[in-house]
């Protein structure tokens, strides 16, 4: 199995969408997605399989900050280095254009998600009461430094 990881294209949305019906609750729309693809401050890479988008990440930059939107991977294809991949791919492009950091709100009862940022050398830095609706807040995480 070959795994390809790129910067997303229009011609992508719907799969991207799909990633993201199958991974969040508080989805976003295909329509959000497709005005990513013309969005100036937006970056995304996909990875894809024989044609089948099974993940995704992006970010905005703004000034030399990247804020984080979404990453998602398909369920079968969790825990095999596609999501590492990703943020590689986007701290990669992130460098690329100027950004000093990244940064992103994760939800606090999302510790696999957590985890995965602390990983990649993020730090918590704050919090966002019902970032996520009532009783939900965001963790705010950073990363400085993106070599």
């Amino acid at each position: 199995m070959m795994i390809s990881y790129r910067l997303m294209q229009s011609r992508d949305v719907a799969g991207v969408f799909k990633v993201d019906q199958a991974c969040f609750s508080h989805n976003w729309t295909e329509d959000s997605y497709q005005a990513e693809t013309k969005n100036i401050l937006s970056n995304y890479i996909v990875a894809e399989v024989d044609g089948e988008i099974i993940g995704f990440g992006g970010f905005w930059q703004v000034l030399d900050e990247a804020h984080i939107t979404n990453i998602a991977v398909r369920e079968t294809y969790r825990q095999t280095g596609v999501g590492q991949r990703i943020m590689n791919a986007m701290l990669a492009l992130a460098l690329e254009k100027g950004c000093v950091g990244m940064t992103l709100e994760v939800r606090g009862d999302n510790q696999p998600a957590i985890n995965f940022y602390l990983k990649n050398k993020f730090t918590r830095e704050g919090r966002r009461k019902d970032y996520y609706g009532t009783g939900m807040d965001g963790i705010i995480m950073w990363r400085y430094g993106l070599e």
